[in-house]
């Protein structure tokens, strides 16, 4: 995957979460709301609009990382796989802490 891919992807994910909960919230105030008056008590708990506010401090966190990813070479980016040495390969294991030197059956 690319590094611009990737930067967008990770800087659509708030505005993703908002677009998801205004749909929903438009969904219900069609649906549910013709005949009874929005009142504080839904803006405060219903879930879609916590939702477009979930998605908002998720903006505000992914932005700088999607800045970072972007600027970034792909050496940057690349995860270091970690193999081990050889030597540590071929040491034995210690003795388990529960089997402190008894022979087990």
């Amino acid at each position: 995957m690319s590094l611009q891919r990737r930067a967008l992807l990770i800087a659509l994910a708030g505005p993703g979460l908002q677009a998801i909960g205004l749909v929903w919230e438009v969904l219900h105030l069609l649906v549910a709301h013709w005949d009874t008056p929005l009142t504080a008590r839904h803006l405060m708990y219903d879930p879609a609009v916590l939702l477009i506010v979930v998605g908002f401090f998720v903006s505000l966190a992914c932005t700088p990382v999607a800045l970072e990813v972007a600027r970034a070479t792909e050496a940057e980016i690349v995860i270091p796989l970690y193999e081990p040495q050889p030597s540590e390969a071929t040491q034995q294991r210690p003795a388990s802490r529960f089997n402190r030197g008894r022979v087990s059956r």
